[in-house]
């Protein structure tokens, strides 16, 4: 009976551990790619699909751009250029309209023109650009006054490492990730004084509502360090 109840443990151990998620969720690498062979990389800023009803004050756009950057700075295995940089060239190009139509058209059809990618590189020494794409960021708002349910955050992006001698996808990783709150009691009490109401239950001591969905900064980190990690490493190939 011991043995049966042992082999139904470590069944059970074994199932658990094949429903866990995978991060990434997908890599794909071209068998040509060579990480050792790769030059310079222009980090375009992220291209965001989040409608402006969602997203009024593109904080999808903002908040994954700073993070991007703060992480792709512990790569030191690769020289990037950041998004700065790109955006010199179109101005200095005049490619405003183009770089519009090259947002839509990597969002609708996952391609980038080669036309726009020359112009973009002119006489920069790179050799691939990273594009960086939003397509999950949401937030979902539990009711307080249920008990046992939780308020959640999620995210979801790809990173998007293209040749710029093939115009080819070299590499590309996509991951989605989210966090949840404290789950509710269903007692978040609030008392009116001074003519100001505050409430005194399910608050944190920096004043913060812990049953409210967490910051998107906080699940923009868990997608994007997974995401940066994943660039193939240098002598690593």
């Amino acid at each position: 009976m011991k043995r049966i109840v042992t082999a139904l443990i470590l069944l059970s151990l074994f199932a658990g551990a094949g429903c866990k998620s995978q991060h990434p969720s997908t890599i794909t690498v071209d068998p040509e790619f060579d990480a050792n062979r790769l030059g310079s990389v222009l980090i375009a800023p992220v291209v965001s699909s989040i409608s402006e009803g969602v997203d009024p004050k593109r904080e999808s756009e903002r908040i994954m751009n700073r993070t991007l950057l703060e992480l792709i700075a512990g790569r030191t295995d690769h020289k990037l250029l950041s998004p700065e940089h790109f955006k010199l060239a179109v101005r200095k190009e005049g490619l405003e309209e183009a770089y519009e139509q090259f947002k839509h058209d990597w969002v609708t059809k996952h391609e980038a023109d080669p036309a726009f990618l020359a112009r973009i590189k002119g006489d920069l020494d790179i050799s691939a650009i990273l594009i960086s794409h939003v397509y999950l960021w949401n937030k979902d708002e539990a009711d307080y006054r249920e008990e046992g349910t939780a308020s959640s955050t999620s995210v979801g992006a790809t990173l998007t490492l293209i040749d710029f001698e093939s115009g080819k996808i070299a590499w590309e990783a996509t991951d989605e990730n989210y966090k949840e709150s404290v789950r509710t009691e269903g007692n978040r009490v609030q008392v009116d004084g001074g003519g100001f109401v505050r409430r005194v239950s399910g608050v944190t001591s920096t004043g913060r509502d812990m049953y409210s969905a967490p910051p998107f900064e906080d699940v923009a980190l868990l997608v994007l360090q997974v995401l940066v990690e994943a660039i193939p490493q240098r002598g690593a190939m």
